[in-house]
Parts: C-alpha cells; structure tokens; sequence
C-alpha cells in the first residue's frame, strides 16, 4: 500500500514538472547570443523593425528631432524604388531643359564619344574637380571607393553635335553628388574630368530622392518659351571668323540655339520683370532678346539665371569687301554694343578678311 502511494505520488510530480518544462521551452536560434532577453520592451524604451531594407521606427518610438538631416539617415543608400523615383524626374527634368536623356547600367553602356559608361568607371581614369579618384558602380550606395556610382543618364543618343552631357549620380561618403562631363576629346592625362552639376533643381532632386522624400520640378514664375520667333532671318546659319590670335572660331545659330566652338545654348524668352535669380537653374539655357543698335538688329543673350552684365550680342550688316556686298556677322558686348569680333559665311571670306575693319562699325578699339 505504502508503495502504491510512493508510486502515485512521483506520477504526480513528474507530470508538473513536465508541465512546466513544456511551457517554457523555444527554438534554439531564437536570441541566440543575446545572453539577457526580454518578451517585453520597457515603457517609453524605443524599437526598430526592418521594412523593405530600410530602417523604420515602430509605433512605440517617439521622434525627438534629434536625427541627421544627412543623406546616410536612412539604411539601404540605393534601391529598385528609388531607382524609379530617379526616372520619373529626369522624365520631368528633361523637358525643363529642352534636352532628352536616357538611363545607363552595365548591362546598357553609352557611347560618350566613343569611351563606354558605365563600364570606363573601372578603368580608374576618373577625375573629379581636377583629383582623381576611386569609382565604381554600385547597386546599392554602398562599397569601398571613394564614389559610388548609382546611376548614369547621358543625352548622347538625341544630340547631333558636341553639346552631349554625360551625369553620374553617386554617393560619396554618403552624401548625394551629382557628377557632370561634356569633355568630347582626348586630355594631355589620357583622363576624363567630371565636375559637380550647377543645376541645382537636379542636385537637390538626387538628394531628396536619396533621402527617401519626393523629387519634384519647381514650378517658374514666368512662362518661357523657345525663341523661335524672335532670332533674325539674317542670324540663322553657321559663321565663321579669325580672333586676334589667329585661331578660326565657328558659331551657328538656328531658331531656338547658339552653338559656339561646340557649347550649345537653347535660347528661350521669358518675362523680362521676372527676376532671374529666382528662375530654376538652367546651366545652357540663355535669355534671348532683340535690339536695334545703329542701324543693326542685334540678337541679345544673357544666362537664364544672370542678374547683371551685359550679355553677347550679335547682329549682320552688310559691307563692301572686293567690290561686292558680304554679310558680316559682328559679335558685341559691353553697354554699347561695341564689336569683339567678325564673322563670315564661309572660312575662304574669313580667312581673306581676316583683321578687317570697317568705318561703320563700333569696335572695343572706339570705347578707349
């Protein structure tokens, strides 16, 4: 009987003690390393979970104003969604600047006068604001070189002649940069020179797309448009001129552009009670106007965003060289219009007439 009981009695306290063993028990690998856990946070103490690779805080977080405002605030510097958010403004970037541009990656090069991006990144011929550098590209945001390449859009495929630009938006040290090249030739270090974009509608654009906030296009306060019906009949085709030193310097102008030595600019007209410094950047926009000066129509240019100076100038007159009537081109600056330079419709004319002047035409030479 007394066995019975003992018999009874360990059946008992075995099967609590399995009971509890069995409430307590969890997989091995959960807190695995952590050597004091807890189910429950303390009251007001601040959690973080992971959501689509970014650091997120939860509910029972407080924000206290004291995070960075950099770049790096957020974990995952790089990604398909924000890679997207790139290409819907560059879509709307690109009509600002009357250009149009095309996305690059490895498994899609362009062909920048003839070097390949972004596959050149890894030839180590980079230079950035005259220091070369360390660059690749990168999926993420995130590697061990100086730069860190995320994206490449280039207008080198719709550009017809030697106004392409090549961008590199890239991460350095964290940080949102937007590179820029428009080098068309070879340079004396076999090198090719990038610099950081003025147009800071597009830097501040990368930046916030970055951050994980919205890119957007401010809106303008005037209403511009191409120049189209204001650049001279006479204006509108390619000229060609000798300078003091000899060297043959080429400019064409079209209805809506002025290339000069291979930099365009798109002329457009705006308001001209607008201030122009509170205009979006625009790095080869120029404000384009007319003037009779003399006699003389000029076409004026100024930078979209110049708020003093003068500007270029450029009107035709007619002269008498070898007994028959030419068009000559001048170019002007300076409050009076005063001439720098001539230009001819043909480089025989330029050549013939070079250092030519004419009694009707008022030259820096004047001013003095």
């Amino acid at each position: 009987m007394k066995q019975s009981k003992f018999l009874i009695l360990s059946l008992l306290v075995g099967s609590l003690l399995l009971s509890a063993c069995s409430s307590n028990s969890q997989p091995a690998f959960v807190n695995k390393g952590n050597k004091n856990t807890s189910t429950q946070k303390k009251i007001g103490e601040s959690s973080t979970k992971k959501k689509h690779g970014n650091t997120v805080a939860s509910s029972s977080s407080k924000n206290t104003g004291s995070s960075s405002n950099s770049d790096t605030a957020k974990s995952g510097y790089w990604n398909s969604s924000k890679a997207v958010a790139l290409s819907k403004f560059m879509d709307q970037w690109q009509e600002t600047m009357n250009q149009q541009y095309e996305s690059y990656t490895p498994a899609k090069n362009v062909n920048f006068y003839g070097v390949n991006y972004p596959d050149e990144l890894a030839k180590k011929t980079t230079v950035v604001d005259s220091q070369q550098v360390s660059i690749e590209w990168s999926n993420t945001g995130k590697g061990n070189k100086e730069y860190e390449v995320v994206a490449v859009y280039s207008d080198a495929e719709h550009v017809q002649d030697m106004g392409e630009h090549l961008y590199l938006f890239v991460l350095h040290n964290g940080q949102s940069k937007v590179l820029v090249t428009q080098q068309n030739q070879g340079m004396p270090d076999n090198l090719i020179h990038f610099k950081q974009t003025e147009n800071t509608v597009l830097s501040t654009g990368f930046a916030n797309i970055i951050k994980g906030q919205s890119a957007t296009i401010p809106s303008s306060n005037s209403q511009s448009q191409k120049a189209t019906s204001i650049v001279p009949t006479a204006l509108r085709r390619t000229w060609y001129g000798y300078d003091d030193e000899g060297n043959l310097n080429t400019i064409t102008i079209t209805d809506d552009t002025l290339i000069a030595n291979g930099s365009k600019t798109y002329l457009h007209t705006r308001d001209t009670n607008v201030d122009p410094a509170q205009e979006p950047q625009h790095d080869d926009w120029g404000s384009a106007s007319t003037t009779n000066v003399r006699g003389i129509n000029f076409l004026n240019i100024r930078g979209w965003n110049q708020t003093a100076g003068d500007g270029d100038s450029y009107g035709v007159k007619q002269e008498n060289a070898d007994r028959q009537n030419i068009d000559v081109m001048i170019e002007a600056g300076g409050a009076d219009f005063w001439c720098s330079q001539t230009y001819y419709t043909s480089t025989d004319l330029a050549k013939k007439l070079q250092g030519q002047k004419y009694d009707d035409i008022t030259y820096y030479d004047d001013a003095n």
